[in-house]
């Protein structure tokens, strides 16, 4: 299973055509796309700000055709430990990338981002750079 971050589906709305080819490269392969709540709450929130109705709407139709995943126990579990491992280390990341990755992860899914530096320190977390293909 595929799981889009906020960085993804903005590239994808706005036209790039290689997050394109590489989103329907994967959906004719029989993958599943998905995204996590949080990264709509982070979608919603850019698009409301610049109250832009149209953009809006074309992402609320785009949900209705891909799986949404959101917090449970597990994730909440593995979000704590990210949390923890992460500060140990050195490396703390915002909570959104900590939920976003706790919830690919619980789900053993693969994120897809173009913000490798805030996921690359996750043990466990499968993730791809469409962009750096």
């Amino acid at each position: 299973m595929i799981f889009l971050d906020t960085d993804i589906l903005s590239y994808f709305f706005v036209g790039n055509n290689q997050i394109r080819e590489n989103l329907l490269s994967s959906i004719e392969k029989g993958e599943q796309i998905a995204m996590t709540s949080i990264n709509i709450y982070e979608v919603l929130k850019g698009l409301k700000h610049r109250n832009n109705l149209s953009k809006e709407k074309q992402f609320i139709t785009f949900l209705n055709s891909i799986l949404v995943f959101t917090l449970d126990s597990v994730a909440i579990t593995e979000a704590a430990n990210i949390y923890a491992e992460s500060r140990k280390h050195g490396n703390p990341i915002g909570d959104a990338d900590i939920l976003i990755a706790a919830i690919v992860i619980s789900n053993n899914g693969i994120l897809v981002s173009n913000n490798v530096r805030h996921y690359s320190h996750i043990e466990n977390l499968r993730l791809i750079n469409w962009m750096g293909l």
